[in-house]
């Protein structure tokens, strides 16, 4: 069931303490909540994205595509300097790998490396059950993201019955197929990432990598030279069962397993470790140290720069309220009881922030006057509502399309406003009634 040994050390330390992290935060996010909204939630019915604070609406995707260009951008940076750190240490497939894999070993009553020859069909049973827990919890954390977890505890307890238990049940499915069953098969043969790493590394990068200067040529202690002993532990360990020794290739998922594995070797036969280690090709070619700064390096590092800059640019001059006027299609052209002509118009008005907010509406500069049922509307925290207003022509004008501005503005803040330019109609040019 579990195919790769299982290994001790350093690194593997290093590593469960990043899981452990890694799941908290991953776990951890839907739950925490600013001003009553949850840190991070995907709203995709009401067409919102709350993301840490901030709350983007379909007008401001721009946001949402700065922040995915940022982090990939981040990941082509690290990849550059530090190689598939990402792989290895945080990316949520090898973490949650990691913990279907040890709860299988301690399940099953392992006592050392290797597998007992044996398992007991109950332990076999009770893995699959803990198994399907843990994808039970995972899978109920990614619907979070798109339903708080209170609001979805809430509907659940109402039976097993609409969408937020299918997206439930989709959910836990695919963790348990994904982390009980394909494990790594993902990285070696759908995840896209492997198959363009080799243009974000270069020669610099630091990689996991076998020092074959001093390792080759191998064979057991006392018959040659080299430190490798030919033990295959490297191979024995690996997740994706590749043979590091033969270079860097794309099923590395930079787990570091085979480190601990040949630093285990070295100490019990006295020899030092570092056989296997983080390392760049320069550097096991006996070029030199890597670079850190290089032309690569220096182009992520300023792309990330003047994303992160245009994000906060973006951000500071962002308005939290929105406006959109149209003309109302059903009663475009009214006359009034003093004879003027109006139009009808419906007003969407948002409020991106997250109180309560009073809007107060206003035509700019305007000789027409504006008629609305509520002036100024109140409009809840990261709401919006339609409003419909009429706007009369002075009792002088002569039909014509004349241009009209709509200003949004807060009550106790006017510098924060927003508008939109319609305009005022008469059909076809003349009076309504003017056939009657």
């Amino acid at each position: 069931m579990i195919q790769a040994r299982a290994v001790e050390g350093r690194w593997r330390r290093l590593r469960w303490w990043a899981d452990a992290a890694l799941i908290a935060i991953l776990l951890g996010i839907p739950w925490i909540s600013i001003a009553g909204e949850p840190l991070v939630w995907l709203d995709i019915p009401a067409r919102k994205f709350h993301v840490f604070g901030l709350v983007i609406v379909p007008q401001e995707l721009y946001f949402l595509w700065l922040l995915l260009a940022g982090l990939a951008l981040a990941l082509f940076l690290f990849s550059a300097l530090l190689g598939r750190l990402w792989c290895g240490w945080a990316c949520p497939q090898t973490v949650f790998t990691d913990v279907f894999a040890a709860a299988a070993r301690f399940i099953q009553n392992w006592r050392g490396p290797r597998p007992p020859a044996h398992v007991a069909a109950w332990r076999q049973l009770a893995t699959h059950a803990v198994w399907l827990v843990a994808s039970v919890v995972i899978g109920f954390h990614v619907v979070g993201y798109f339903v708080p977890p209170r609001t979805l505890l809430e509907r659940l307890s109402h039976g097993p019955a609409g969408p937020a238990f299918g997206f439930l049940a989709a959910a836990t499915l695919l963790a348990y197929l994904d982390f009980a069953w394909v494990r790594q098969t993902f990285c070696k043969y759908l995840c896209p990432y492997a198959r363009f790493q080799g243009v974000l590394l270069d020669r610099d990068s630091l990689v996991i990598g076998y020092d074959t200067r001093r390792g080759e040529p191998r064979g057991k202690k006392g018959t040659t030279t080299g430190d490798c002993v030919d033990c295959g532990l490297c191979v024995q360990v690996c997740p994706t069962g590749i043979d590091i020794r033969n270079g860097l290739q794309l099923e590395c998922i930079a787990c570091t397993q085979c480190i601990d594995a040949c630093d285990g070797v070295m100490a019990q036969l006295g020899r030092k470790r570092g056989l296997i280690d983080y390392r760049s090709w320069v550097n096991l070619q006996g070029l030199g140290k890597a670079r850190l700064l290089r032309p690569r390096v220096a182009a992520y590092g300023v792309l990330l720069a003047l994303v992160v800059g245009a994000f906060g640019i973006a951000l500071g001059e962002r308005v939290p309220i929105g406006l959109r006027v149209l003309h109302n299609a059903e009663s475009l052209t009214t006359r009034a009881a003093d004879g003027r002509l109006g139009n009808a118009f419906t007003l969407r008005v948002e409020n991106r922030d997250r109180v309560e907010r009073r809007l107060r509406l206003r035509l700019e500069d305007s000789e027409f006057d504006l008629v609305a049922g509520m002036n100024p509307l109140v409009v809840g925290p990261t709401s919006a509502v339609e409003a419909r207003v009429f706007v009369m022509a002075p009792a002088d004008w002569e039909p014509e399309q004349t241009a009209l501005r709509f200003v949004l503005e807060r009550e106790d803040d006017p510098d924060t406003r927003v508008e939109d330019e319609s305009s005022f109609l008469v059909r076809g040019g003349h009076h309504e009634d003017d056939d009657d």
